[in-house]
């Protein structure tokens, strides 16, 4: 099986426990001796965990009981993520204190049975949309013997998915964290609205902006992992979805590269021929972020510095990724009157959005190039600043509003690598955003089928 092949998703380990192919117990053992041989994807192995889990997992398979549709599914998380017993390192070496409780989105998925292999690698504290890691290693992807990034910064999440060690994986998303990677790596990303899960037990960088979700191979398992971790507190929104638009000017004025634009028109009109209408609808708030973004500032930036004030103001900034450190150190120069102002317009726009989606969700490229080369990257420290904001443009706009979003798989580039469509809500609308992304991604997905991969991937 190509890591790069969609079928090691839930739904197929599940057919497997059922038909008895294999077991719980086979799958984890497999999972761990992948996570141990990739140490640049995991920061941390829970084996002795994993296979107390897998042992039981399987019992109840053998006995026709299993706990949920996520029984015996391996998966990972992102080192932001508590574990009893395990450092929250952060992607960063100066984090060793064990933690004494489990967050309750990763203890919600193993009460359901669900099996957790470890912890996985990302940008340094979560500070970048590129996914590089000079402490763990720099997970990485192979097309035609050049390797080129997987994003980030929820990196090795989306690496453990595209190599088929588990089929899915939890990230967070500040400024396009989940978005991103599932972009360049031609995976399914979904990042919630910031208050659909209980966030406690997860190490902060931006307490207004940070949010989680799944990365997996389709949106069959995002929903099954979403209906575990999200437990609703009152009556459920409206989950049907009432349209689907797109900004024509917005997106012809945005410097995507050819084969980015070539798809994103071609999904179109895949949509178009399913049946589904997707209406050309001027969302000038879009615009109005953007600016707001390149002329004031990134919120994100500013509460970063305050989240990691004490570290910057000592000497051992030195020990941080020099790319991270940088940007820590240049986030606090924004006058207080203009910080204020950030925080009050995010509330007008995100009203102003909804004004003009009036209950529908927009589509746009997910990010505005495939994933580049790690040589181009990590050329020289302006490089690596240009392709960050660069992979960071158009996420920033969803996390700046808060915008539930599903980042889709739409086509490939001549080299192979993956081009991916953004279908966002509004803020709270997420059981209608992933509704609507398992009503379209057929049209999606015939893109996909359509095109030749022309890759080689390792």
């Amino acid at each position: 099986m190509k890591s790069s092949d969609s079928t090691y998703s839930i739904c197929f380990l599940q057919k497997g426990f059922r038909e008895k192919r294999f077991t719980p117990m086979d799958v984890t053992q497999h999972a761990l001796k992948q996570a141990r041989a990739h140490s640049q994807i995991f920061t941390q192995v829970c084996e002795k965990e994993a296979l107390l889990q897998a042992n039981e997992s399987t019992q109840r398979w053998r006995h026709g009981t299993p706990a949920s549709e996520l029984d015996g599914i391996p998966f990972a998380v992102k080192d932001l993520f508590d574990i009893k017993g395990y450092a929250t390192t952060r992607g960063s070496t100066l984090y060793s204190a064990l933690s004494d409780s489990t967050s309750p989105q990763v203890l919600a998925l193993i009460e359901s049975g669900a099996v957790l292999i470890g912890k996985t690698n990302l940008s340094e504290f979560a500070y970048s949309g590129l996914g590089l890691n000079p402490h763990f290693g720099t997970p990485t992807q192979t097309y035609n013997e050049n390797a080129y990034i997987t994003g980030g910064s929820s990196c090795g999440s989306a690496a453990a998915v595209l190599e088929n060690i588990v089929p899915f994986t939890l990230g967070t998303d500040t400024a396009g964290s989940i978005r991103i990677p599932s972009s360049y790596c031609g995976l399914v990303g979904f990042r919630a609205s910031r208050k659909r899960f209980d966030n406690r037990g997860i190490a902060p960088l931006s307490p207004s902006l940070d949010t989680t979700g799944p990365i997996g191979h389709c949106v069959d398992d995002i929903l099954l992992v979403d209906s575990v971790l999200y437990s609703p507190t009152e009556q459920p929104a409206d989950s049907s979805h009432s349209g689907l638009v797109f900004d024509a000017q917005f997106c012809q004025q945005l410097p995507l590269d050819c084969d980015t634009r070539r798809a994103f028109d071609l999904s179109l009109d895949a949509l178009q021929n399913a049946g589904v209408a997707v209406e050309d609808v001027r969302l000038s708030t879009l615009d109005a972020t953007l600016d707001l973004i390149k002329n004031i500032g990134w919120l994100g930036s500013i509460e970063a510095y305050l989240t990691y004030e004490d570290l910057v103001n000592t000497d051992k900034l030195g020990q941080v990724d020099p790319l991270v450190a940088q940007r820590l150190a240049a986030s606090n120069q924004l006058p207080a009157t203009q910080i204020s102002y950030l925080y009050q317009q995010r509330e007008k726009l995100q009203q102003r959005l909804s004004n003009e989606l009036a209950g529908r969700a927009f589509l746009m490229p997910t990010t505005l190039t495939t994933a580049p080369l790690l040589s181009q990257v990590t050329q020289s420290v302006e490089s690596f600043n240009e392709h960050n904001i660069n992979a960071l443009r158009l996420t920033m706009i969803g996390s700046y509003l808060d915008c539930p979003g599903i980042a889709l798989p739409n086509g490939y580039n001549s080299n192979g690598l993956p081009t991916s469509l953004l279908l966002s809500q509004c803020s709270g609308n997420d059981d209608a955003l992933i509704s609507l992304a398992k009503t379209i991604e057929p049209a999606i997905a015939s893109l996909l089928i359509k095109q030749s991969k022309g890759n080689n991937h390792g």
